[in-house]
């Protein structure tokens, strides 16, 4: 193995050994608080992480999916049995973690029926067990305005118990937790499978956010009902206000409000559930703090880094006042060739009225490098990549973990006070590309998808 030279303007406070690669943990004070981003701008400093010896979080547990294919999950009530994504494979499979010893995959539901070219994009499982909502593409393109679909899965018998055809490319579901109201991202690219890339000046067909009622929680008597969404005033830190890209989604624990990520546009989205209509949209201006912007075989966080946050998850807090945004970005590194990079290499939280409240700037890269795992290859781009994150109730403790997509590490923070996120530590994933973060029902467990891998890995409390 080549050594590395880490430049690093952060202290260890003890030597990781073999063991702690594999529960690594780091703890911060406070971060200050960020002002509202009125500039579209947020440049705050934050308290250094130090090392700890006491881990919050441990690796319980590791699964290889039979189809090698892992993406989105999400569990029963009961938290007994996981419904997994398998992406192009267009299917879903249902697995067994009762017993984490000894995992299994119970059966694979083929959604090829649909269509043949279908790719599952994101599943959610109904608050009483029975079924799954199930987000799936036909194969749309520049070429092919094919319609998505929204399947309803019988989970029991393994069946297609009903369909709702929604927009071009539905790419995230979210369902509250009444099971009444499910809202899609309808993201609709308008990618060229040759260059496999936007033309952004010539896209033609805008994204959308679809709506289903099911009255009385009734998923098979559905109706949908499609939201345009008008970025054309929102103002000067929107990216390409006329091609609007929902990508995912999260409604308020109160059910009231679907907040959705519209990550090309480097903006959020927030629509009221009773009236069906956009309430608000923000864009989210850029981020400033260090970064290493050099792909030479050194880590040095050092950089002055500046770039666009467009989020890729989003999560609201227990509270239902703040949004937590995993940072990922999409568009190009230097997409309009002004030194701004896509990608905030963070997670950050915002108010309802889009102003900054905490912004985690360099830390998910410095505790990645503390732990030996940056991915020094992707310094130029967008670092530890960002992709996603949940939240979930430990002990009377709001925890948040977040994926590090090419760290392949979880990181988790205590948001018990949503203002003042304190750093807990992280874990290495047991794959490789954690995509998809879910807190499982009724049990003291995270579990990720690791995508490049189709590993799942499961993330014990232990504190």
């Amino acid at each position: 193995m080549n050594r590395k030279r880490w430049f690093i303007s952060v202290t260890l406070a003890c030597v990781l050994s073999t063991a702690s690669l594999f529960s690594t943990a780091f703890a911060s004070n406070d971060h200050d608080q960020h002002s509202s981003p009125t500039s579209g701008e947020h440049n705050h400093k934050h308290n250094e992480t130090k090392a700890q010896h006491k881990s919050s979080f441990q690796l319980a547990a590791t699964y290889a999916m039979p189809s090698k294919a892992a993406e989105i999950i999400s569990s029963t009530p009961d938290g007994n049995t996981l419904l997994v994504t398998e992406a192009n494979l267009g299917s879903i499979s249902v697995v067994s973690i009762k017993d984490l010893k000894n995992i299994q995959t119970v059966k694979q539901i083929s959604l090829k029926s649909i269509s043949a070219e279908a790719e599952v994009t994101s599943v959610v499982v109904t608050p009483n067990g029975k079924y799954a909502l199930a987000a799936v593409r036909t194969g749309d393109n520049v070429n092919n305005a094919n319609k998505g679909v929204i399947a309803v899965v019988d989970i029991a018998a393994g069946t297609i118990a009903k369909t709702y055809e929604v927009g071009i490319g539905p790419d995230a579901i979210a369902l509250s937790k009444d099971g009444r109201t499910a809202v899609v991202a309808i993201e609709d690219e308008e990618l060229d499978p040759v260059l496999d890339e936007i033309d952004f000046s010539k896209v033609k067909r805008p994204g959308s956010v679809a709506i289903l009622s099911f009255p009385k929680a009734d998923v098979l008597n559905g109706t949908v009902t499609d939201v345009a969404i008008d970025l054309t005033n929102v103002g000067p830190n929107v990216t390409y206000p006329n091609d609007p890209q929902p990508e995912y989604a999260a409604i308020s624990p109160d059910g009231k409000t679907a907040a959705v990520t519209l990550q090309e546009n480097n903006a959020i989205a927030l629509i009221d559930l009773k009236d069906k209509k956009v309430s608000k949209v923000f864009g989210l201006g850029t981020t400033k703090h260090k970064a290493d912007l050099k792909t030479d075989g050194v880590v040095s966080i050092t950089e002055d880094l500046t770039a666009r946050p467009e989020p890729d998850g989003i999560v609201w807090s227990a509270d239902g006042k703040y949004l937590y945004t995993a940072n990922e970005g999409d568009l190009g590194s230097n997409e309009f060739k002004d030194g701004v990079y896509s990608g905030g290499r963070n997670i950050m939280a915002w108010d309802r009225n889009g102003n900054v409240v905490y912004d985690s700037m360099d830390l998910i890269d410095r505790a990645n490098a503390e732990a030996g795992v940056y991915p020094d290859d992707r310094s130029t781009k967008r670092g530890s990549e960002v992709e996603n994150l949940t939240i979930g109730k430990f002990n009377g403790k709001q925890i948040l973990a977040v994926c590090s997509e090419r760290g392949n590490t979880i990181l988790f923070f205590n948001v018990t006070n949503p203002l003042k996120p304190k750093y807990m530590g992280l874990v290495p994933s047991g794959g490789k590309a954690p995509e998809g973060i879910h807190k499982l029902n009724k049990r003291d467990l995270f579990v990720s998808a690791d995508e490049k891998t189709g590993t799942l890995s499961f993330y014990e409390y232990i504190d």
